[in-house]
């Protein structure tokens, strides 16, 4: 299985649309995204700056995207307890993956993927409920496929297939490719050569986005939120690898991906960095 998460271009956050330059970076995405084969499906976040990033690649390839309120952005807000550390901010609201350093190195939980939700911080904004929401929503939709998350946090496949997008080469290998000498890396198929019998590609935001790609690896969205940047129209490609027959665990295989507008000379957008420069 092979999802793709497609940022949407330079918002326009006050209209929920895209800015100028956003309609110029759509431009030079659609014609990649047409050029993909073998979609099995699109999917939506409702929000209208992911609906305008999609719908020129859907409208030449005539196809829809179905709209999940879970893919919009990951956006709720909490506030600082009374009491906090930072007696300026107690009792102040904020995003909840908009901390300063201080505040999110300052709590170990933050990089727990059980206990980040149960920091004073996230308490306070009912993050958890919210959270637990993405992760049932990806969850109900990768089993309609066959992917079934297990309690151990990878998951079980149903109906496996040999997964086509990469091709073992081995000089003297045993049966199932244990042992020898590897002759050949792995070869990973290009992208416009999809020859997956599953792939997904969801129109949506960097938070909800990284929140998703948390849950599927086992990790805190925190330490993502905090640490990691894509760009808007930026293509990120998680890939599941399947080594024992009927289990399957995702690996990010690309990440931020934005070679469209380098090649077509658009210059990358730096929304989504906290924009709080030097702060004191």
């Amino acid at each position: 299985m092979r999802l793709i998460f497609v940022r949407h271009g330079d918002p326009d956050y006050a209209n929920d649309n895209l800015t100028e330059k956003g309609k110029r970076e759509v431009a030079l995405l659609t014609p990649r995204i047409c050029a993909w084969n073998n979609i099995t499906a699109f999917y939506s976040s409702p929000m209208g700056r992911a609906k305008a990033t999609g719908a020129p690649a859907l409208e030449k390839l005539g196809r829809e995207a179905e709209v999940f309120p879970w893919l919009q952005e990951f956006h709720h807000r909490t506030a600082y307890p009374k009491g906090f550390f930072k007696k300026e901010l107690a009792g102040k609201d904020t995003m909840c993956w908009d901390l300063l350093p201080e505040i999110y190195y300052d709590d170990k939980k933050y990089f727990d993927k059980d206990l980040w939700t149960s920091s004073r911080l996230m308490k306070k904004g009912e993050i958890k409920k919210h959270y637990k929401q993405v992760c049932d929503g990806i969850d109900s939709l990768l089993a309609k496929y066959g992917y079934n998350r297990n309690k151990k946090g990878f998951y079980n496949v149903v109906n496996q297939k040999e997964n086509p997008n990469f091709e073992p080469r081995y000089s003297g290998a045993s049966k199932g490719g244990i042992g020898g000498d590897v002759s050949e890396k792995y070869q990973l198929v290009s992208e416009k050569n999809l020859e997956e019998n599953c792939t997904l590609v969801f129109f949506c935001h960097l938070g909800v986005m990284f929140t998703i790609i948390a849950h599927l690896t086992g990790l805190s969205p925190m330490q993502l939120w905090q640490s990691f940047y894509v760009a808007p129209t930026s293509i990120t490609v998680v890939n599941t690898e399947e080594r024992i027959r009927g289990q399957a665990v995702f690996r990010v295989e690309r990440l931020g991906d934005t070679n469209h507008l380098t090649n077509g000379g658009e210059p990358i957008s730096s929304s989504g960095y906290f924009c709080d420069v030097l702060h004191e």
